[in-house]
């Protein structure tokens, strides 16, 4: 089933948002249900998740290239050049990200498993502390 698009919502309207929440929900519960986690490890604790949903942005985390074909039967794709990998089994479909021990991911500098790296944080914080100030 096709239709053609004939009116858009423009980036930042607060409907947007909405709609991502509404369309990705689906999807957001066949991968919890269906595919392995990945347990992201923090100082304090870990949780385990194979995928985060932000404002109009998804992050896939798997082990394997298999989580990808799910994408397909909701008809997303991935757009190679804002997508990274750290592994060579998908690197057909993202950047690969080799030698690399950090990156960034919606503003914040994280490290190759998913956490932000202490001085990322702190500037962040630094940031939020002078925003609030003004």
């Amino acid at each position: 089933m096709s239709k053609k698009i004939e009116r858009v919502i423009l980036q930042g309207n607060s409907l947007s948002p909405v709609l991502f929440v509404l369309c990705m929900d689906p999807l957001s519960r066949k991968l919890n249900e269906k595919y392995t986690k990945v347990t992201v490890q923090t100082d304090a604790e870990s949780h385990s998740t194979n995928h985060l949903l932000f404002i109009d942005d998804l992050k896939l985390l798997a082990k394997d290239s298999s989580t990808l074909s799910i994408l397909e039967v909701f008809g997303l794709e991935i757009n190679k050049e804002k997508s990274a990998t750290n592994d060579n089994c998908c690197e057909d479909t993202a950047t690969l990200l080799e030698g690399v021990s950090v990156y960034k991911y919606l503003g914040i500098i994280e490290d190759s498993r998913g956490i932000p790296t202490l001085r990322s944080l702190k500037k962040y914080k630094a940031n939020l502390y002078q925003e609030l100030k003004n």
